[in-house]
């Protein structure tokens, strides 16, 4: 009985173990597009865990990147979100967005940027493929805001560009 016990008793420890490293990662990031109309400006702010990018500079850069503390780490990884997020009007023309900063606020990683306002924007192409290289499970959530009701796009697995119909 003894044994049986202990059997069991590992493989709970075991599972319990799995489901707790695995619940640091979420593998998840959210995006909130904003046509700002006050500012005249597209603005884009990304927002990562923490814990996910602490992960992701460390097999993007280097074994011993830092990203809490190391100004050149948030850099690189800024610089990546910058290459993996695109955005197109609907006749397929790029919009040039510029990176405006990048942060650490509390268990989170924000990188901005913006570009000048579109106009008569009906429809938004977008791209973005952040940690999902590394990743194939990462999800990127994309809000759209400041065009009538918000959308949602969501990338995963091998979805690419995505459209959203603007109000």
């Amino acid at each position: 009985m003894s044994t049986r016990f202990f059997y069991t008793f590992f493989a709970g420890l075991c599972l319990l173990m799995t489901s707790l490293a695995f619940a640091h990662q979420q593998k998840a990031a959210e995006t909130t597009v904003l046509f700002n109309k006050r500012s005249g400006q597209l603005e884009v702010m990304h927002r990562f865990y923490l814990h996910d990018t602490e992960h992701a500079v460390q097999s993007l850069f280097d074994k011993k990147a830092d990203i809490l503390n190391s100004e050149q780490t948030q850099q690189q990884f800024a610089d990546y979100v910058s290459k993996q997020f695109l955005v197109k009007s609907a006749e397929d023309s790029k919009i040039e967005l510029s990176q405006v900063g990048y942060e650490v606020e509390g268990k989170f990683f924000w990188v901005y940027q913006e570009a000048k306002l579109p106009e008569d924007m009906t429809r938004i192409k977008l791209y973005n493929g952040a940690l999902r290289d590394l990743w194939p499970t990462q999800i990127n959530m994309v809000n759209i805001e400041g065009k009538g009701k918000v959308k949602t796009l969501y990338f995963d697995q091998d979805k690419d560009w995505l459209i959203a119909v603007l109000d």
